[in-house]
């Protein structure tokens, strides 16, 4: 209610409350999923709407705290939606190194053919979220959503990829919205939302 911000492209937003105080409606809001019940959200001076929403959300890269895999392999569920014969394999290399799962991936005897089972039964949860990251590296989205993706990794690991993030978002331009309950640092985000 009565939100009122700004946000330029190529910042790192945070996005900080308690539980059940509205972060992650707030980021349905802004993705596309749920439209306002009063007041409008603006996509460069655009109203979002029905006339506009597909072109924005083809923009968007999403990342859940839970992520979605296919029992398929590693690669296909990086290049998700693409044909096994038309991934582009020096791209989905390149973003595992960017996810910081590069290490894990190479000690695989079938490397990024391997198979991850069933809801990525194979892998542990910071496994997946970085397959999840790679995902959202790989289609080159200009605006990037993490919902709580650092929830199931080590410090160290979680340092790691927001330098990362931070790197990839200067270097390409890419807003970067980000829901976490751990403390935020300014150092990180250029702006931090507490609901």
């Amino acid at each position: 209610e009565k939100l009122n911000y700004n946000i330029k492209k190529g910042e790192i937003i945070g996005i900080k409350g308690v539980s059940g105080g509205g972060k992650t409606t707030l980021m349905n809001l802004v993705l596309g999923f749920l439209s306002p019940t009063s007041g409008s959200i603006e996509i460069d001076g655009n109203e979002l709407s029905l006339k506009n929403i597909n072109s924005w959300q083809k923009k968007i890269g999403y990342v859940q705290q839970e992520v979605y895999l296919l029992d398929s392999s590693i690669a296909e569920n990086i290049a998700f939606g693409i044909d096994f014969d038309e991934i582009d394999f020096d791209k989905v290399n390149l973003v595992i190194k960017q996810a910081k799962i590069d290490d894990f991936i190479k000690n695989l005897e079938y490397g990024i053919k391997t198979i991850v089972g069933e809801r990525g039964a194979n892998l542990s949860g910071g496994q997946r979220q970085r397959i999840g990251i790679a995902r959202a590296l790989y289609f080159d989205s200009e605006v990037l959503f993490f919902d709580e993706i650092t929830s199931a990794l080590d410090p160290e690991t979680e340092n790691e990829i927001n330098k990362t993030i931070k790197k990839i978002a200067f270097a390409r331009g890419i807003t970067v919205f980000m829901i976490t309950h751990k403390e935020l640092s300014l150092g990180f985000f250029d702006n931090i939302i507490k609901l």
